[in-house]
């Protein structure tokens, strides 16, 4: 079978933030830190969070952008599109769902909403959600599957520049009118009347999902590339940096609108998974990155990513478990412990995952589980 190295190696790089993710929320408390109080210092805090920041914004946008370009844009049939693609997802997603709650039931525990264990509940949760957190993903990406004929035919028959207003609009609807959306509560609030909205754009991910498709065939130079890095960089450090100066200064009217109305726009996912996507599509394209041995990692590494994302978990729980006991991990308050394990723990846990979906697809009776 020959494979496209650029969209191997998005893939890859999508899963490894996966990981990354999960690894730091848990290594100093990450995302939920502020549960946790001062015990983490407010350095292991800034650490954590920027590892986090780093990876929660790109990482499931880059998965939805590749599918988006390897999707869209074909003739195909509904009902052959999805028995091809529901047989490749449902079988995998249904046996991680009953392996988790398996391992859920062994380990005393509950649901991810800590409801007991049964049979009817496993059920419920199966189609819920109530699983692990991480499955969320799979439910997300069932409704792209639905909606992808549709959307297909859409891109396939829309010009150039109705599919650019498409996505600039697309931009501003999810980046722009949250915010403005903060200000009209605001706004509200001193004219004392109470309301609350809820502006909820369903077409996120089918906004990224057409994203991969119209970015697909866009190259830019190394030193663009270079450029977008560091661009990325800096917008991802906007929030844990912003909200590490608020917690020694909490009452700060600057920190306070900058945390409210700047950041949420300057460091939005929308932005940072572009600009990420269109490096990672153009490194991708360098004939000396594909031949080199990192290359060949990624190529025999790529068709694993799916299962690595469904069953990462497996590993990641119980080792964080001990070592949260062994190292004091989630409660210690050194900046340097955190930054140094979570990298370290993201490459054991990806490569532990990794072997495992490898060996299950040599299993005779197992191999639906690595898709």
């Amino acid at each position: 079978m020959n494979r496209t190295f650029w969209i191997d190696f998005i893939r890859v790089v999508g899963a490894l933030l996966v990981v990354v993710i999960h690894v730091s929320g848990r290594v100093a408390g990450g995302y939920a830190v502020e549960d946790r109080g001062e015990a983490v210092g407010t350095l292991g805090w800034l650490a954590s969070n920027s590892f986090c920041s780093l990876s929660s914004a790109i990482a499931v946008p880059l998965f939805v952008m590749v599918s988006g370009a390897l999707l869209l844009g074909r003739s195909e049939e509904v009902i052959p599109f999805y028995r091809k693609r529901f047989g490749k997802i449902l079988l995998p997603f249904l046996g991680w769902s009953c392996i988790f709650i398996l391992c859920l039931r062994l380990a005393g525990r509950g649901l991810h909403d800590e409801t007991p264990i049964t049979l009817c509940s496993s059920v419920g949760a199966i189609l819920s959600g109530n699983i692990s957190g991480h499955f969320w993903f799979m439910y997300m990406l069932i409704s792209l599957y639905l909606v992808a004929p549709f959307v297909s035919v859409f891109v396939r028959n829309a010009s150039k520049n109705m599919l650019t207003c498409f996505l600039i609009l697309w931009f501003v609807a999810l980046v722009v009118f949250p915010v403005a959306n903060n200000t009209a509560k605001d706004v509200l609030s001193i004219s004392g009347v109470s309301a609350d909205f809820h502006v909820d754009f369903i077409p996120l991910w089918v906004g990224f999902f057409v994203a991969g498709y119209g970015l697909k065939d866009v190259l830019i130079s190394k030193r663009l590339a270079i450029i977008g890095i560091v661009i990325w960089f800096c917008l991802a450090m906007t929030s844990p940096i912003n909200g590490y100066l608020l917690k020694n200064d909490p009452d700060s009217s600057f920190l306070i609108f900058m945390g409210r109305y700047v950041v949420p726009i300057v460091s939005h996912q929308v932005t940072m998974a572009l600009i990420v996507f269109l490096v990672l599509r153009s490194l991708g394209d360098l004939p000396s990155l594909a031949s080199s041995r990192f290359g060949r990692l990624v190529i025999f590494i790529a068709p694993l990513t799916f299962g690595i994302y469904l069953c990462h978990h497996l590993f990641l729980i119980p080792t964080m478990g001990i070592l949260d006991k062994m190292l004091g991990l989630g409660t210690t308050g050194s900046w340097l412990l955190v930054l140094c394990t979570i990298p370290t723990l993201t490459i054991i846990f990806f490569f532990a995952a990794a072997t495992l979906v490898f060996s299950l697809r040599w299993s005779r009776f197992l191999k639906f589980l690595a898709p």
